[in-house]
Parts: structure tokens; sequence; C-alpha cells
């Protein structure tokens, strides 16, 4: 249905905008006679705007599409995350490593130490630093 949009939108643009600067001139040149300038008014207010408008709701649509998809999914990856670090925290008494958390979410380290560090913020956690040199973010 996406693509069909999409080429829908490229097609009534296509159409409406060249043909819509067309029958403009015409209506401003000085050189077009009045029959000329009636039937392009004609042509314009018929045709070519309405399919202009028609493209154009058609891509302002799919922009819009775009954003609510994008926007659910960053609250699906959001709640993942969330569902990962609570199972974390109940398994293993409050105590999370950044490995542990980007290995169970399958997200980089570096995004998992800026979730922990975060919610580490959120809810007050302790750290410590384990014999392995690893830090331990103490959620209690």
């Amino acid at each position: 249905m996406r693509l069909v949009k999409k080429f829908l939108a490229v097609c009534f643009l296509f159409f409406g905008v060249p043909l819509s600067v067309v029958m403009i001139w015409d209506i401003i040149n000085p050189k077009t006679t009045n029959k000329e300038k009636e039937n392009a008014v004609a042509a314009l207010a018929v045709v070519t705007v309405p399919s202009t408008i028609i493209g154009g709701w058609l891509s302002w649509s799919l922009v819009q599409q775009s954003k609510k998809e994008k926007a659910l999914l960053l609250e699906s990856k959001q709640k993942h995350l969330q569902f990962v670090f609570l199972e974390l925290v109940e398994r293993n008494s409050g105590t999370i490593t950044v490995l542990q958390m980007a290995k169970n979410a399958n997200i980089s380290t570096q995004k998992a130490k800026e979730y922990l560090d975060d919610k580490a913020k959120e809810l007050n956690a302790s750290f410590e630093v384990n014999e392995n040199g690893n830090i331990l973010y103490r959620f209690l």
C-alpha cells in the first residue's frame, strides 16, 4: 500500500506541478489571447491544482505515517529494554553489569551503559566495582 501511495503521489505531483506552472504562465503572459487565458484558468482549476493537492496530500500522509511508525518502533525498543532491565534486576537480586544488560537486550555496551546510567539516576542506584573491575549497578 505504501508503494502504491508513493507512486500515486509522484504521478500526481509530476503531472500537477509542471502543468500548473504552464497554465499560470499562459494566464500572466501578455501574448496569450483571452480565450486561451480562459482555457488555462479552467485547466488550472479543474485538472492541475486538484492533481497537485492530491499529490501533496498523499506525500504528507506518507510522512505522517513514517513518523508514527518510527515512534512505535522507538516505544517498542524502550519497552523491550525496560522488560530486560526489570528481568535482570529480579533475577540478580538488584545487581546488573553493563555486559549483562548489553547481552540480554541485544544492544551495544555503550547503549547499555547509557541506559543503566539513566536508570541509576532515576532510581538512586549505588555502584560497586567487582574483582574483575566491572561496574556493578545495585538497584534496591
